[in-house]
């Protein structure tokens, strides 16, 4: 009986992933969504984000499924479940991790292997000598960020309106950028001054993830992750760089007004500045998806790397990426994920959830969380970044959260 329960919760959630309706979906009590509804559109009315999806399974099956509001505050596009968003760092875990999760599968890395073992370029640099295990945990001393974009700001000699041979690289509309700057990027980032070795979360660790995936599958990442995950696992709307994938800029929910960068509503291009360099995507950013398609990637995770009958990561690998690994001082970080309750309560997950709890948040709005022992898997997804990213009314209001603890209460999980 357990098992047919199991079944009918992977149809039905294969069902809302391959369809494409704006029907609201929840099996949660009506005093939770209604709690939910209140919480989320008064984050719509106060222009914390001005639309959103929320999607949570429990047990394999989906409690709650719905769409609120619309993509930009002109309300002329309402959002639906077919709607595309910038996941921001949620790639970390929705992408690259799950690359390298494939590739230490296969045996064709270790976790102590050094990430000079595989990119040539960093040969001769204090880089070449990090662990894999230092850069999935953000321990290996890289800086947070390095703003490469802002030396190129209205500099023709870097940007120009028109692709050349020169300049083919487009990082929004009319913005074309040239094509040997990410060599300099590599080279700052090669012989950058690294710190101690001690948790310090940065998007640098992830750019070498994705250049050693590219380096030893000789495939962009982008084609590895869909021809390995997204494509056999039946999702339509998850890719990096959605333009080229044929979706149109009224499919996907704009994110920033850019009056620094490219100077222009960044709508279908990522929104992340270091991942728009290197064609859309750098390991830390450029995944757009909805939050059916990332529930389905994360219930995948829940049930040990199998989704809909067919096995796609061995399940000692998923236990054990999935788990927190102390290192360097830092007890907060799975392999690629974010286990931020592991020591105790925190500000991020309701006080409800399992300190096994593991999952990501993204800078555009977005989170998504596993709860292994509650067998619970929560996505909220927004463009909280539009127009502006400041101030961060999101952190502040602290929606996401409070929407997750009314889920545990509606389900009595806790």
């Amino acid at each position: 009986m357990k098992r047919i329960s199991f079944l009918i919760g992977l149809l039905l959630l294969s069902v809302l992933v391959m369809a494409n309706t704006d029907n609201n979906f929840y099996k949660l009590p009506k005093k939770a969504v209604k709690t939910i509804d209140s919480l989320v559109n008064r984050g719509i009315r106060t222009e914390v984000f001005p639309g959103c999806q929320v999607v949570v399974l429990h047990k394999g099956e989906v409690v709650f499924d719905k769409c609120y509001g619309y993509q930009t505050y002109r309300k002329r596009l309402p959002v639906t479940d077919s709607t595309l968003y910038d996941m921001a760092s949620v790639t970390k875990a929705a992408a690259t991790t799950l690359a390298v999760m494939k590739l230490y599968d296969e045996g064709k890395i270790k976790l102590y292997d050094t990430i000079g073992t595989y990119l040539p370029y960093l040969h001769g640099t204090d880089k070449s000598k990090l662990f894999i295990i230092e850069l999935l945990t953000h321990t290996s001393g890289m800086p947070a960020f390095i703003p490469f974009y802002k030396r190129i700001c209205n500099n023709c000699r870097y940007i120009v309106p028109c692709p050349s041979d020169q300049f083919s690289i487009q990082i929004a509309d009319s913005c074309y950028l040239r094509n040997d700057y990410q060599d300099s990027v590599r080279y700052k980032i090669a012989h950058c001054k690294l710190g101690a070795k001690k948790y310090v979360y940065s998007d640098l660790n992830f750019f070498f993830l994705k250049e050693m995936v590219e380096q030893i599958t000789g495939m962009p990442m982008d084609e590895y992750l869909q021809e390995n995950f997204y494509q056999p696992m039946g999702l339509k709307y998850t890719c990096f760089n959605p333009l080229r994938h044929g979706f149109s800029k009224s499919d996907i929910a704009p994110t920033e007004l850019d009056t620094l960068f490219r100077h222009q509503v960044v709508e279908g291009y990522v929104h992340d500045q270091t991942a728009a360099l290197f064609d859309g995507d750098a390991g830390n950013a450029g995944l757009f998806s909805t939050a059916r398609e990332i529930a389905a990637i994360f219930q995948m995770l829940m049930d040990g790397g199998i989704y809909q009958g067919q096995r796609f990561l061995s399940e000692k690998t998923v236990s054990f990426f999935t788990k927190t690994i102390p290192i360097h001082g830092c007890k907060r970080r799975a392999l690629g994920f974010d286990t931020p309750c592991f020591e105790k309560n925190n500000g991020v997950l309701p006080s409800m959830a399992s300190n096994k709890t593991y999952g990501h948040q993204g800078f555009t709005g977005n989170v998504v969380w596993c709860d292994p022992d509650r067998e619970l898997v929560y996505v909220f997804i927004s463009n909280r970044v539009y127009p502006y990213s400041e101030p961060n009314k999101l952190v502040k209001s602290k929606t996401r959260l409070t929407v997750h603890e009314a889920v545990y209460r509606g389900l009595s999980i806790y």
